[in-house]
């Protein structure tokens, strides 16, 4: 199989971070996805999920357990990052903080550190 797709689209690489975080499930992870974008992402129900799919497929997120919550909800599939998921958000950051370095060096980001 191919390596993943690099530089990692937006949505994968949130995905991926926030589930580095702490595992969680699916609906709980959208709402997480549109806070920490502020909006600029809102991914779908059945976008989300094929998106998780794909991510467990190439091996970077995998499920971590089912919650089972209090009352008439259904048992809900947490997904957590593999070793695999981390070591390619380690490879992103490092290579987002060379851009971020050249960034600098050219006096691009106008006095922000």
């Amino acid at each position: 199989m191919p390596p993943f797709e690099r530089p990692l689209k937006p949505l994968h690489h949130l995905i991926l971070l926030l589930l580095a975080e702490e595992p969680t499930y699916g609906i709980r992870l959208m709402e997480r996805i549109e806070e920490r974008s502020g909006g600029a992402l809102a991914p779908n129900a059945g976008s989300l999920y094929r998106t998780l799919a794909l991510l467990v497929s190439e091996g970077l997120v995998e499920p971590v357990g089912v919650e089972r919550p209090e009352g008439a909800g259904a048992p809900r599939k947490n997904y957590g990052v593999t070793s695999e998921g981390l070591s390619l958000l380690r490879e992103e950051a490092r290579r987002q903080a060379e851009l971020v370095q050249a960034a600098r060096a050219l006096d691009l980001l106008g006095g922000a550190s």
